[in-house]
């Protein structure tokens, strides 16, 4: 059986309810739509390369200092 409850469900639901209650204000929905800044995605994209790299170089350091010591 239903709970009885006639709230709005959905996003246009929600927006004819404020309508309808007087809210003259904009209507926000809860899940705005996501920005995309592209700017911002290519910077993380090069930071997160370059941390690759660095980590990369690092690891052969290490393996190289390894095998030098086991050499002795």
């Amino acid at each position: 059986m239903a709970s009885g409850s006639t709230r709005p469900n959905n996003a246009d639901e929600k927006m004819i309810a404020a309508i309808e209650r007087g809210g003259q204000d904009e209507f926000q929905d809860r899940k705005p739509p996501k920005i995309t800044d592209k700017k911002l995605i290519k910077e993380k994209q090069s930071r997160t390369e370059k941390a690759q790299e660095k980590t990369e170089r690092l690891k052969a350091l290490r393996l190289a200092a390894e095998q030098e010591a086991k050499a002795k």
